[in-house]
C-alpha cells in the first residue's frame, strides 16, 4: 500500500471519529442540558394515567332568575388505585375497608352499599331491587356460581367470604366488607376508575381520614357538588330528584352512545370526548320532574385528570380537560307566586275539609292564557325534597300520596266545571241561544231514571244556568246534543287528553260509548246527561282544566302548556334553547257565543255561590265551581260517599292574562274551593301593578 493511500485513510478515519465525537457531545448536551428537565421527570415517573372527572349538574331557576336548585360543594371519600392496597394483598384491603366502615358507623354515617344481599331481621335475602347487580355477582364475570340466579343469599355470601378471604370475620361484618369489595369489582376499580366509598361526608370525618393517611393509604377526599334547594317543599313535585343511575337507564344511555359512535364522520377527538362523557354505573341521573325531563341539558361535560406516579411514590394530579358544569334551566314557574299558591291551597284545604276519616289533599295550576306557560303547579301534601331518599319508604306508604304530582298526574271527574264546555257546544250547535230558557223544577226524568238538581231554579237561560250551576239545564243540553257532539268540543278544548307538557302527566278520559264498551259495559241514556255535568266517565287533570279555562278566556286558542322557559349556558352568556308558545288548535267558534259563556262565568263570581270569597279580590275575575261525588274506603274498610271540590277561573275578565284550576279532595263544596284563587290573583296583579313602569327585578332574559 502506498504512503499516499495510507495518509488518505488516516485523514478519513480521523474525520469520521471527529464527527462521531461531535455528535456524541451534542447528544449529551441535548439530553442533559436542553432536555434535561424532561428526561429527569420521565426517569422519576413510573406511570401516567388518566381518569374521568364528573362535571357538576346545571342549575335550575324560576322565570325571574331566582334560584330553585343550585350546587354546593361537599366531600366524597374515594379509593385511588395507585396507592390503595393491591388485590393480591386482600387481607390488607379487608382491614382497611373494615376500619373505614367502623369509623363511619361510629359517626352514624352511611357508605355506598351495592351488594344485592340484605339482612331482614336475622335472615339474609336477595335484594330484589338490585336484579342487575345480583345477576352480575353470580355470573362467570365474578362468582361463577353453578346455580346462577337460583343461588340462595347464603350461598352467595359463602362464595364472597371465600373469594375475599373473610372467614375471620363475623357473617354480618363479612357481608359489610364484601359489599365494598363487590362494588369495586362491579364498577371496575382501576387507575382510570377510582371507587367512591361514600358521598357527602362531613368535614370532621374527612379530617380524621386525612390525619390517619398511613392507616388509610389510597383513601382520599374529593370535592364534589351536591344539589342545594332554595325551598325544601314548595317545588318538590316540579323539580324532582337525582339518584344513582338504574340498569335500565344505563342500558338506554349506552344504546344512545353506540348510535353516536356509529357516525363515520366523527374525528378522533370527538370520539374521545363522547366516550369520556359516557354514563357509568356510578353516575347520577335525573329520576323525576325537571331533573329527569332536562337530563340531557343539566348533565355537564366531564373532564379528564392525569395522575403521575413517581419513583419515590409521590403522586401528582393535573387536569388535561377541565369539567364544565351543565346548562342552566330556566322554568316558567314564578317562585313567589308558587309559594303564595301553596299557602292559599293549604289554608283552603283546611277550611274545606269534609270527612274526618280522610286527610286533605289537592292541587292548583296557574297558567298564562296567552302563551301556555305554567306559572305555578302546587300539589299537596308535599314532601321535603332533601329527605326524599331517607324518608322514601314512609312517603311511599303514605295513603295521602305526597310523592304524587296531583296537578299533572291525577285525573278527576270534574263536576260542574264541565258546564262551560257544554254551554259552548249547545250555543255553537244551535241547540240554544242566549235567550233560550229551560225550566228547572228540581228533578229530571229520563226513561226510568230520575236525576236531581240541588235547587228549584225555575225558568233560566244559559248564563243564569252557569251562575247557579243548574243540573237540569245541562241535563237537557246533554240530551239535545248527544255525547258525540259534546265530545267534539271537549276534544277541541283539550279535555281527556295529554297536554304535551314536558313532565309526566295523566291522559284522563272523555266519557264515550267506545270507552264504556271497552270496559265491557253498555252506554245508557243516563250516561249522556251525567256526562253533561262532569260525571259519568269524564276524568280530567287540573292542568287540563286550567288550559281549557285559558282557551275559553283568550278567545278560543289552545296553547301547549310548558314549564321550561329556556336553557342557557352555565355562565348564562348563551341561549341554548328557548321555548316558543305553540298553538295546538283554535276553536273556530263565534266570539258572540264565547262571550255568552264568559258572561255566565263572570256571574259565578259576581252573583254566584263564591262571590263572598271574592269580596277583596283586586281584579275582576270569572270562574266556575264544581263538585263531584265518589266512593272512598276508610282504613277500617268502610266505604263512604265523599266529595271533590273544583274551581276554574281566569282574570282580568276584560283582557284575561292567567287562568287557574283548583281541586280539593275530601271537600265540602266547590264554592269553598274557590277561596284559594283570591290570594293568587291579589299577589299576581298586585306585583304587576307595582312594576308597571319598570322591569321586574332579577328578571332573567330570556
Amino acid at each position: 500500500m502506498s504512503i499516499e493511500l495510507r495518509k488518505k485513510r488516516r485523514i478519513t478515519g480521523t474525520v469520521i471519529i471527529a464527527v462521531c465525537f461531535v455528535l456524541l457531545v451534542f447528544s449529551l448536551v441535548k439530553t442533559q442540558i436542553i432536555d434535561g428537565d424532561e428526561y429527569k421527570a420521565a426517569a422519576k415517573s413510573l406511570a401516567v394515567s388518566s381518569s374521568t372527572v364528573k362535571a357538576s349538574r346545571g342549575e335550575i331557576f324560576d322565570c325571574n332568575g331566582n334560584p330553585l336548585v343550585t350546587n354546593r360543594q361537599g366531600n366524597s371519600v374515594v379509593f385511588k388505585y395507585a396507592e390503595f392496597p393491591e388485590a393480591k394483598n386482600q387481607a390488607d384491603r379487608n382491614e382497611l375497608i373494615f376500619s373505614l366502615i367502623k369509623l363511619f358507623e361510629k359517626n352514624g354515617l352511611e357508605w355506598i352499599d351495592r351488594l344485592p344481599l340484605v339482612y331482614v331481621g336475622n335472615t339474609l335475602v336477595v335484594d330484589k331491587e338490585k336484579k342487575t347487580e345480583f345477576e352480575y355477582m353470580v355470573s362467570e364475570n365474578m362468582l361463577e356460581l353453578e346455580k346462577g340466579v337460583n343461588s340462595t343469599a347464603e350461598e352467595c355470601l359463602d362464595a364472597l367470604v371465600e373469594r375475599y378471604g373473610l372467614s375471620g370475620y363475623s357473617r354480618i361484618d363479612a357481608r359489610k366488607i364484601a359489599s365494598v369489595c363487590f362494588g369495586m369489582k362491579y364498577l371496575s376499580f382501576s387507575v382510570s376508575s377510582p371507587y367512591t366509598f361514600a358521598e357527602d361526608v362531613p368535614t370532621e370525618t374527612v379530617s380524621v381520614i386525612m390525619e390517619m393517611s398511613e392507616t388509610y393509604p389510597g383513601v382520599k377526599a374529593e370535592s364534589v357538588s351536591y344539589r342545594e334547594y332554595n325551598d325544601k317543599t314548595s317545588f318538590s313535585h316540579i323539580l324532582g330528584v337525582v339518584g344513582s343511575i338504574s340498569s335500565e337507564e344505563y342500558e338506554a344511555e349506552s344504546a344512545k352512545l353506540t348510535e353516536k359512535l356509529n357516525d363515520d364522520s366523527l374525528t378522533a377527538t370527538e370520539i374521545t370526548n363522547i366516550k369520556n362523557n359516557a354514563y357509568s354505573l356510578d353516575d347520577s341521573y335525573g329520576k323525576s320532574g325537571i331533573e329527569s325531563a332536562m337530563e340531557q341539558y343539566l348533565r355537564g361535560t366531564n373532564g379528564i385528570k392525569t395522575t403521575t406516579t413517581a419513583s419515590d411514590g409521590s403522586v401528582t394530579e393535573d387536569y388535561f380537560i377541565k369539567p364544565e358544569q351543565g346548562n342552566t334551566v330556566v322554568t316558567t314557574i314564578d317562585a313567589e307566586l308558587q309559594k303564595v299558591a301553596a299557602q292559599a291551597l293549604a289554608d283552603m284545604l283546611k277550611d274545606n275539609k269534609n270527612s274526618s276519616y280522610f286527610g286533605t289533599a289537592g292541587a292548583m295550576v296557574v297558567i298564562n292564557c296567552k302563551t301556555g306557560a305554567v306559572l305555578a303547579n302546587v300539589s299537596l301534601p308535599t314532601y321535603d325534597i332533601t329527605r326524599y331518599y331517607a324518608d322514601y319508604d314512609k312517603l311511599a306508604a303514605d295513603t295521602e300520596s305526597p310523592l304524587w304530582n296531583r296537578g299533572l298526574q291525577s285525573a278527576y271527574a270534574p263536576g260542574s266545571t264541565m258546564k262551560p264546555a257544554v254551554a259552548l257546544a249547545a250555543l255553537e250547535e244551535g241547540v240554544i241561544t242566549k235567550d233560550s230558557t229551560c225550566y228547572c223544577g228540581g228533578t229530571y226524568v229520563l226513561e226510568d231514571q230520575t236525576f236531581k238538581c240541588l235547587s228549584n231554579h225555575g225558568s233560566i237561560n244559559v248564563t243564569t244556568a252557569l251562575q247557579k250551576s243548574c243540573n237540569i239545564f245541562f241535563f237537557d243540553m246533554g240530551k239535545a246534543l248527544g255525547i258525540d257532539k259534546m265530545n267534539k268540543y271537549s276534544n277541541l278544548l283539550g279535555l281527556g287528553q295529554e297536554t304535551g307538557i314536558e313532565l309526566p302527566e295523566a291522559e284522563g278520559m272523555l266519557a264515550s260509548v267506545a270507552n264504556k264498551e271497552a270496559a265491557g259495559q253498555v252506554w245508557l241514556p243516563g250516561d249522556t246527561v251525567q256526562a253533561a255535568i262532569g260525571q259519568s266517565d269524564n276524568l280530567f287533570t287540573p292542568l287540563q282544566l286550567a288550559n281549557y279555562c285559558a282557551t275559553i278566556a283568550n278567545g278560543g286558542t289552545r296553547y301547549k302548556p310548558y314549564i321550561i322557559k329556556s336553557v342557557l349556558s352555565s355562565d348564562m352568556s348563551e341561549v341554548i334553547y328557548e321555548t316558543e308558545p305553540t298553538v295546538l288548535n283554535t276553536l273556530n267558534v263565534s266570539e258572540k257565543n264565547l262571550n255568552i259563556v264568559k258572561e255566565g262565568m263572570r256571574e259565578v263570581i259576581s252573583l254566584g255561590s263564591c262571590s263572598y270569597y271574592f269580596d277583596d279580590c283586586i281584579v275582576d275575575a270569572a270562574g266556575k265551581t264544581g263538585t263531584s261525588q265518589l266512593k272512598r274506603t276508610t282504613k277500617s274498610g268502610v266505604t263512604m260517599d265523599c266529595n271533590n271540590g273544583f274551581f276554574i277561573s281566569f282574570a282580568p275578565y276584560d283582557d284575561p292574562e292567567i287562568a287557574i284550576a283548583i281541586v280539593a279532595e275530601n271537600a265540602l263544596t266547590g264554592s269553598k274551593t274557590s277561596q284559594a284563587a283570591v290570594p293568587v290573583y291579589n299577589y299576581y296583579f298586585g306585583q304587576k301593578t307595582s312594576f308597571d313602569t319598570e322591569q321586574t327585578p332579577n328578571t332573567l332574559i330570556p
